[in-house]
């Protein structure tokens, strides 16, 4: 299974909210790790020999299809989300006048900050700020592994919905060996190494239509997300599969002597997206606080994730990794030894991004950061220290 940055292949892919010290969960309505801090995540890594030779990134723009609004209609690619309720201007003039400067060659910034009760456990006021109208923005930036979030809680909605558990295998129909592994395993492959086949599999088993027409709706926090091209084209393509994700091979799933067989489907929902993945910073922070914060949200705001698998994603959000962390070893030193800080990071075509959602439990408060620059793995530092040094001294309109 390929990842965004290489891998030894080919190998058999083997397989909370607030995680603080045992004695204290800060708001009550999350997970909470075992003492003595983090078991590291099982490997995952190449699966089967399509592994090898696999680009190291992930595409930024894919071919035209029939089904794209761009293919059919000629639409290009706007910003969805509403702007409506977003500050656009203080965030950029607090961090101007500390001196911090964007990355030149593009940078996009959104953040969500939370107010807790005296509690922690009921959100009592909500504010967001972007960065001069970016935290819209769909067509002019690579969203890269972020979007690997959206895969895997829509994998693990859809078995479940199913009737089985993502300890299920999924086994999916290739002119070749089939490939076999539980959604568990996919899961953790996409969203700790950042495999980029693993992915794949998680969208083709979501289904597209199940995705785009029922999954990425407004109700859920969307309104500018569509995968549409697969990561590891040219693995997933020697497999025998489309790299058009509208395609999904039949999968058979098999759980405790009980089986279920789904169809090969060709998706029809038409999506307004000319890249392997479009979506905002808006939508990728909504996505990340709605699996942290959960339990402690309304019910209209939740995906309604099983609580073994909210321990599951959580655990891989703030699971170490071996890249992908110039942004949270940037903004951890600005809070308190106790911090956490669950995040996903992408890195494609020079753009890097992070998704992060902070929780101090010293403060009443809880920050979710989205941040993308171009060019290259260390063009958010400056940003990132930026950023952390004006939400520890209280928030984004202290001044």
């Amino acid at each position: 299974m390929q990842r965004d940055t290489p891998v030894v292949p080919p190998l058999r892919l083997l397989a909370a909210f607030f995680a603080l010290p045992w004695w204290f969960d800060p708001a009550n309505c999350g997970s909470r790790p075992v003492a003595g801090g983090e078991a590291p995540l099982r490997p995952a890594v190449a699966a089967t020999d399509a592994a090898a030779g696999a680009s190291a990134s992930d595409p930024a723009d894919g071919p035209a299809e029939r089904g794209d609004a761009t293919a059919e209609r000629g639409a290009a690619e706007a910003a969805f989300a509403p702007a409506a309720g977003i500050d656009h201007e203080t965030l950029p003039a607090r961090l101007t006048a500390a001196g911090f400067e964007p990355p030149p060659g593009g940078f996009l910034a959104y953040v969500v900050e939370l107010d807790f009760d005296e509690t922690r456990t009921r959100p009592v006021a909500e504010r967001r700020y972007d960065w001069r109208g970016t935290g819209t923005e769909v067509g002019d930036w690579n969203p890269a592994s972020t979007v690997k979030l959206y895969a895997a809680i829509a994998a693990l909605l859809r078995i479940r919905a199913l009737g089985f558990e993502p300890r299920a295998t999924l086994t999916f129909d290739a002119p070749g060996d089939d490939p076999r592994f539980t959604v568990t395993e996919l899961v953790e492959a996409a969203l700790g190494p950042s495999d980029n086949l693993a992915y794949d599999y998680l969208v083709v088993f979501a289904g597209f239509d199940e995705l785009h027409e029922r999954f990425f709706v407004s109700e859920n926090g969307y309104l500018g997300t569509a995968l549409r091209v697969a990561y590891a084209s040219g693995p997933w393509e020697r497999l025998g599969f489309s790299k058009f994700l509208r395609d999904s091979p039949a999968i058979a799933i098999e759980q405790d002597g009980r089986t279920r067989e789904l169809p090969a489907a060709h998706g029809r929902a038409v999506v307004r997206c000319s890249r392997a993945a479009c979506t905002t910073p808006v939508e990728l922070a909504e996505a990340l606080l709605r699996v942290v914060l959960q339990e402690c949200l309304p019910a209209e705001r939740s995906y309604g994730l099983a609580a073994e698998d909210l321990d599951l994603l959580r655990r891989l959000l703030r699971g170490p990794r071996e890249r992908g962390e110039e942004v949270v070893e940037r903004l951890r030193p600005w809070f308190g030894p106790e911090t956490v800080l669950y995040h996903k990071a992408g890195f494609s075509k020079d753009w890097y991004t992070d998704n992060v959602l902070i929780d101090d439990p010293s403060r009443p408060r809880v920050w979710v950061v989205v941040l993308a620059g171009y060019p290259g793995r260390s063009v958010l530092n400056d940003a990132a220290d930026a950023f952390g040094r004006q939400l520890a001294a209280g928030g984004v309109e202290t001044s």
